[in-house]
């Protein structure tokens, strides 16, 4: 092998190289949030995955930014040390005419019913035990991915 070809090889290693370590290093990145075309329920069921996990960038990737926002200032946040099990999620039940808290009209939104059992460090806003809970999901059209808007119970 001659001089060129031994440097064209070395070449081709070290960046065959570069290309693994670049990849290797997109494990630690932001992962993606679900594909537009999740269902309400498959969006609630990663969100609850993400309290359970204690993974808050994982649930704002599944809100708009008013609830991220809204969820960051929470006092006894279910990301703290919550644990949600025996989790029901029914179907997702339209809620026309939804207006958004901060006033945004979203073209579509749902109210997505879950029932858990909660336990967790911090009884301040929701006590442990049995719990009935809803999600709000909203998109702005069709072709979209649903976002978690609001949460409670009324």
């Amino acid at each position: 092998m001659g001089w060129v070809s031994a440097r064209i090889v070395v070449g081709l290693v070290l960046a065959a190289l570069g290309v693994v370590l670049v990849a290797g290093c997109q494990n630690g990145e932001k992962k993606a949030a679900l594909p537009a075309g999740t269902s309400p329920q498959r969006v609630v069921a990663a969100y609850i995955d993400a309290i359970n996990a204690h993974d808050r960038e994982a649930g704002r990737r599944l809100s708009t930014q008013r609830f991220a926002e809204q969820e960051e200032k929470v006092v006894d946040s279910l990301f703290d040390d919550a644990k949600l099990s025996d989790v029901e999620i029914e179907a997702p039940q339209p809620e026309p005419g939804y207006q958004s808290p901060d006033g945004k009209r979203y073209r579509e939104a749902v109210n997505v019913p879950v029932s858990f059992t909660l336990w967790h460090g911090d009884e301040s806003s929701m006590p442990n035990g049995p719990t009935t809970w809803g999600y709000i999901l909203v998109r702005a059209s069709a072709g979209q991915p649903w976002r978690i808007n609001d949460a409670g119970v009324g």
